[in-house]
């Protein structure tokens, strides 16, 4: 052998002596992306591509082959802003691809319909069918044969201008001057050159070699910047279960198999069939073992032998001579589970396809360069103090409103966050973007760095160098979508990108945010936006302190023009989104606002004059009970005033759905009425004892809604006066454990065909008695 040439964009082969170092551990990958520059309407693109290696990668395998014999050895595929270039799908800047890429098999209809005819579930199972379970019984010609024939199959399927368009034959054209390249360099009597491709590519690349295929000419766009580096990988990321298109079914089934093999090889035995005997047994004691020490399932020693004789069985009945990975799996619910797939099935499952995807977590070689914003990140991280040299999980506390430093480190969790980098959690504290939690003086976090986190980040280097400079640039990407309407132009959602520059500490953008803010109030046509918008100004306002928020003089005055578009568009209200929820929330929380320090300055008296003409006027009993409800419970409405509207929807000629609807907007905004009036219980209670059964049941579920968000002293409360307006002391027992809700509709049937028969046989006295 003469040159190794492995599948690959070119630029990685300076990455070569990494992969290959002797203390690099898989798994590994190359992460590669680019920036392509803004140009005429086209906006700024970004495309990013992972590469992952694990210790039997074919590629892998013959880099490091080439290593130990000192022969030369590089990547020969179109480099990543050349793919980039090529792909016509559009695709999330959010996300990375998978580089290479297997859709071509995947989507094979020959092959599908030969998993079929081989009772294979998928095209995963299919290949472990034809090619790993014979791979070390049989010749390498059968061998090579049977696979040429896969690949040409699912080839055949594609037309000449299918892979043109996505790329592949340009691709493939590099790769075959590469290869005509490295025959040419070869000194006289000089070995082969061994060229390690994907399958799809590698039965067309001979006769492209001899054919003197030429170097394709790739357009790419202007490149504002571009790079790659070796990074960490887990195995459970190499799963095609978890994302990785170009990967297998449960790694560390492959993984133990190859360490398996190995050791063999290095004691001179192979044989196929009992690697993977043993591997079945060793998983079904791992798995055993995790569900009784974690889960306390009791699995005992006939059950584990029950199991392992299954997986065994399987394969002998599917024409195997050992298990597969799906034999194990099958084994494993069969005998493992001893309740519903569904229910107790689900830890069960949980677990096994866990270890079958393996955890291990590679390491780079000392002296592997660091990308730019890694480095950043850590070094923020540790002046932070935050403890990222370990995955063992943290939790912090911040205090926001005393300790300037701690808004600093708040501040880089978010930013990671809207990364999406999977480094912290936070699980309690202010949200001020939503107005909850605002009475808590602390913000609680969960954290833990991972190999995750770091490929996460070093993927996040397609929005900048610098921590600052990547969430600076992600915000200003969702900030453009919803400039150009790529996303609803909604004035809530402007206001809540308002409140995260600054929690982000993006202050420099707040101007931008805010003049886009000032047109979306203005186009917003649904007043359940805009009033969420001065909702978020307001409590902006408020928050200023914390979120360092004081320059923001501006704030007042877009709010109060906000707050007058809001009462505008509610005069002209009717009907109600969905189940009427969000109208009566965005109700609400202008009361909220009006009685806040930031809500002051606005004249509440266009509030209640909008509530007035709500209650007498919206054609939604539900809305008209709400605006009641604030009404009263603004003391705006005294008790005499909600009696005499309460009883002309209990009472008068509406409709029972419409009677309950009513009820339940009150309830909603002055939940408090439900005990405080009693009146209003009897009333209730009237009408219902006016109802017959078909008229109670059709009502039911808007009536429970109606007492849904009740606490459960509240209920009691409520409980007590009905009982009282009957002469009882109590209702008794109000939740019944002991009954499901299929017994319940079991009893209500039967309880149906009772009074039926009883009317049918005259007997309806008896209902008297």
């Amino acid at each position: 052998m003469s040159t190794v040439l492995v599948e690959g964009p070119r630029s990685f082969t300076r990455l070569v002596p990494q992969l290959t170092h002797a203390q690099a551990r898989m798994p590994l990958a190359v992460y590669g992306y680019c920036v392509f520059k803004a140009q005429g309407e086209r906006p700024a693109r970004r495309y990013a591509a992972y590469y992952p290696f694990c210790d039997h990668s074919p590629e892998l395998v013959a880099l490091r082959h080439a290593a130990t014999h000192g022969l030369p050895a590089r990547f020969i595929d179109l480099d990543v802003a050349e793919q980039a270039s090529l792909d016509p799908q559009e695709h999330d800047d959010e996300l990375a691809r998978s580089g290479p890429d297997e859709r071509h098999l995947q989507r094979s209809q020959y092959l599908a319909h030969l998993a079929r005819q081989l009772g294979c579930r998928d095209h995963e199972e299919l290949w472990e069918h034809l090619f790993e379970a014979p791979a070390l019984t049989r010749g390498t010609t059968a061998h090579m044969a049977d696979l040429v024939a896969y690949c040409q199959l699912s080839r055949s399927e594609h037309t000449e201008d299918e892979l043109r368009a996505d790329g592949t034959l340009a691709r493939e054209a590099e790769m075959a001057a590469a290869v005509r390249e490295a025959l040419a360099e070869r000194s006289p009597g000089a070995g082969p050159v061994l060229a390690v491709v994907g399958g799809f590519h590698a039965v067309v690349l001979p006769a492209l070699v001899a054919a003197g295929t030429k170097r394709p000419t790739v357009q790419t766009a202007a490149i504002g910047d571009q790079a790659s580096a070796l990074i960490r990988y887990g195995l459970d990321r190499l799963d095609r279960l978890n994302g990785y298109g170009a990967g297998m079914t449960s790694p560390a089934w492959h993984q133990g198999l190859w360490e398996r093999m190995l050791q063999r090889d290095k004691a001179g035995v192979t044989l196929g069939a009992r690697l993977r005997q043993e591997q079945t047994l060793a998983l079904l004691f791992d798995i055993a073992a995790e569900l009784r020490e974690k889960h306390r399932l009791p699995l005992p020693m006939p059950t584990l032998a029950a199991a392992y004789e299954q997986a065994l069985r399987l394969a002998a009945l599917r024409g195997r001579d050992a298990p597969l990975r799906e034999d194990l799996l099958d084994a494993v619910t069969s005998c493992f589970v001893k309740g519903e797939l569904d229910a107790e099935g689900m830890l069960v499952l949980a677990v096994t396809r866990r270890r079958l995807a393996g955890q291990a977590v590679g390491q780079v070689p000392p002296g592997t360069d660091r990308p730019p914003l890694l480095r950043d990140f850590e070094a923020r991280a540790r002046r932070q103090r935050l403890k990222i040299d370990d995955p063992k999980p943290r939790r912090l506390v911040l205090d926001l409103y005393r300790r300037p430093d701690h808004r600093l480190t708040s501040r880089l969790l978010h930013g990671v966050t809207l990364l999406g980098v999977p480094l912290a959690t936070r699980v309690s504290g202010p949200d001020f973007a939503n107005g909850l939690g605002l009475g808590k003086l602390q913000e609680q976090w969960e954290y833990s760095f991972s190999a995750s986190t770091e490929a996460a980040l070093i993927e996040a280097s397609v929005y900048g160098t610098t921590l600052p400079l990547a969430v600076a640039q992600r915000f200003e990407a969702r900030l453009q979508r919803l400039v150009d309407g790529d996303e609803p132009r909604h004035a809530g959602a402007a206001a809540a990108l308002l409140v995260q520059a600054c929690v982000l500490g993006l202050h420099d953008h707040v101007r931008r945010v805010m003049a886009t803010l000032v047109q979306v109030v203005a186009e917003d046509a649904a007043f359940e936006s805009v009033a969420t918008a001065c909702s978020v100004l307001g409590l902006l306002w408020e928050s200023r302190e914390p979120l360092e928020a004081r320059a923001l003089t501006e704030v007042p005055a877009l709010l109060a023009s906000s707050y007058q578009r809001a009462l505008f568009l509610g005069r002209s209200l009717q009907g109600a989104a969905g189940d009427g929820s969000g109208l009566i929330e965005a109700l609400s929380r202008l009361r909220e606002l009006l009685i806040s320090a930031a809500g002051q300055a606005l004249d509440a008296g266009l509030f209640w004059d909008l509530l007035d003409h709500l209650q007498a006027r919206h054609d939604l009993a539900l809305i008209r009970g709400a605006a009641a409800g604030l009404r009263h419970g603004a003391g705006r409405l005294d008790e005499a005033g909600l009696q005499t509207v309460l009883a002309g929807h209990l009472q008068g000629g509406v409709t029972p759905v419409e009677a309950v609807a009513f009820l339940r907007g009150l309830l909603s905004t002055a939940r408090e009425a439900a005990w405080q009036q009693p009146r209003l219980l009897d009333t209730l209670d009237a009408r219902l004892r006016e109802w017959d059964e078909a008229a109670f049941v059709a009502v039911l579920p808007e009536l429970r809604l109606a007492f849904a968000e009740m606490t459960p002293k509240e209920t009691d409360r409520i409980a007590q006066a009905v009982a009282g307006l009957h002469g009882q002391g109590d209702l008794g027992r109000l939740v019944r454990h002991d009954l499901d809700a299929a017994e319940v509709q079991a009893h209500v049937a039967r309880s149906a065909q009772l009074l039926a028969r009883l009317r049918a046989d005259g007997l309806s006295g008896w209902l008297q008695s």
